[in-house]
């Protein structure tokens, strides 16, 4: 309330107060109080956490300083760590996701939108989460692709990028998601999965059909191909034939 602000400001002295107000509206946002020294959102609020914390060792010493009993307790309740170099690994790490957590919310401020271009290093940290929630084990994504896996991808931090309309798949990873689930339509209409060159209710079906081959005899012959051994897999579980000559063998020979 705004009584207990002013009260604050009045024990604390009115800088001082200001600048706690911010670091308790980070500690809000970031989950700890360790900002790190470069924080472009407010570059003066990590050069006055390092300060409290040089003003807190002449304190303890009995050197003359600006730091009092009243000013550590404060700092205390909202879990100031007066010791950076002893904090856990983690924490750093988080530091670190949140810094470009904050780099991508100004992306998308400005555009409107989260493709970031994956040349960048913030487009290949948007990659690399996408990759993560692809192994995160939570009933949240309806993925369970590998239970054994811990994820660092925690739901807070996918509640955060949802919050920014975060697109968790490609257009690429897209389109094979629908051209897969007409694949098994079509299987269940027709009992089998050899979707003819010319099929007029879903040409595009048919060429991605073609396509699918296609890379897979790249990859066979060791070329380059977009096809990998987890799609590969995904298509064979379909039943997914990869020449028609084996078919049609297969087919006449269980006659």
């Amino acid at each position: 309330s705004n009584n207990n602000n002013e009260q604050l400001i009045k024990e604390l002295g009115s800088a001082f107060a200001q600048k706690l107000f911010e670091l308790e509206d980070y500690q809000r946002k970031n989950g700890h109080c360790l900002v790190p020294k470069r924080y472009e959102s407010n570059p003066s609020l990590g050069n006055w956490v390092n300060k409290q914390r040089q003003n807190y060792r002449k304190f303890v010493k009995g050197e003359k300083t600006s730091m009092n009993e009243k000013r550590i307790s404060a700092l205390n309740e909202i879990g100031f760590v007066w010791n950076a170099s002893a904090t856990p690994v983690l924490t750093r790490n988080e530091i670190a996701w949140r810094e470009m957590y904050n780099q991508l919310s100004q992306f998308h401020a400005t555009n409107g939108h989260c493709r970031v271009p994956s040349a960048s290093p913030l487009g290949q940290w948007v990659v690399r989460q996408r990759f993560l929630y692809r192994q995160y084990p939570s009933s949240a994504t309806g993925r369970s692709i590998n239970k054994q896996r811990k994820s660092s991808l925690t739901d807070e931090r996918i509640q955060l990028l949802n919050d920014l309309n975060f697109p968790w798949t490609t257009r690429s990873e897209m389109l094979w998601e629908t051209r897969t689930s007409e694949l098994r339509e079509f299987k269940k209409q027709n009992g089998h999965v050899m979707v003819p060159r010319k099929y007029p209710p879903n040409p595009q079906l048919s060429a991605w059909v073609a396509t699918q081959r296609k890379n897979y005899n790249r990859r066979q012959a060791g070329k380059p191909s977009p096809l990998t051994l987890e799609r590969i897999k995904e298509l064979e579980d379909i039943g997914f034939v990869w020449s028609y000559w084996d078919y049609n063998f297969m087919a006449n020979n269980s006659a």
